[in-house]
């Protein structure tokens, strides 16, 4: 059965502390813009203080109230703060942050937005991790991935974690099977309204990997569509852009 607990709208009072913040600064904004406000001001200053600013009001929302809502954003915060110092080459840093990301969505098993940010969490990591902690590790966010498609079979991240993790598993273990699937479907899957206070993130993601993908099996024509489609719908993201 699919939980639903996620999406409950019901949960916005556990969350007061935090959007009162942004109200007070004069920000009616959701936490993932929030957060990738702060990520894009972070690359141009080449400085992790924009997302580190947002990740302290994070901190003490979660701090405040430990609820899944709340655990989410706070992980998905330090998500990204930890590729920012990854770019700018603190990788202690980048490690310390990924790690207490990853903790802070372990023990959220049913919620299948959770897995799925877990599972992307997991296989980042690895870039951090020894070579049999890497394989652990590996294996771990591929079962996430499942479990959140499990979860959610109709989510468009739940679908995007699984066609990653296939994609980035060697053809020898049986990768690569199920991204084309996976990522079409996340394509058709429903967005969510940034009013419902649910992830958004991801489409421009699913066009980058599916564009990948057919580049690296030769079929350049629905590479060229891909990329087509995802320009057509987001037109100045940078991911898309550097495909061309």
């Amino acid at each position: 059965m699919r939980n639903k607990n996620y999406l409950n709208k019901k949960l916005y009072f556990l969350f007061f502390i935090y959007f009162w913040s942004l109200v007070l600064n004069g920000q009616n904004i959701t936490p993932e813009a929030d957060i990738n406000r702060a990520y894009e001001e972070s690359k141009k200053q080449s400085m992790q203080n924009p997302l580190q600013e947002v990740n302290i009001d994070l901190e003490k929302a979660y701090q405040s109230e430990d609820n899944t809502y709340n655990r989410y954003w706070f992980s998905y915060g330090l998500y990204n703060q930890s590729l920012i110092a990854d770019g700018l080459g603190d990788s202690a840093a980048a490690e310390q942050m990924i790690d207490r990301a990853i903790e802070l969505l372990k023990p959220l098993k049913e919620d299948a937005e959770s897995q799925a940010l877990l599972a992307l969490e997991l296989g980042y990591s690895t870039r951090f991790k020894s070579y049999w902690s890497m394989i652990n590790l590996g294996r771990n966010a591929y079962r996430c991935a499942e479990r959140a498609v499990l979860l959610d079979p109709d989510n468009l991240r739940t679908n995007l974690a699984l066609a990653i993790n296939d994609f980035f598993t060697p053809k020898i273990f049986g990768g690569g099977k199920k991204v084309e699937s996976h990522l079409k479907k996340a394509l058709q899957a429903p967005i969510s309204q940034v009013s419902e206070l649910v992830p958004n993130w991801g489409k421009p993601n699913v066009y980058e990997l599916l564009v990948k993908y057919y580049r690296k099996n030769n079929k350049q024509a629905q590479a060229q569509e891909a990329l087509k489609n995802g320009l057509s719908e987001f037109p100045q993201n940078a991911l898309l852009l550097a495909l061309k």
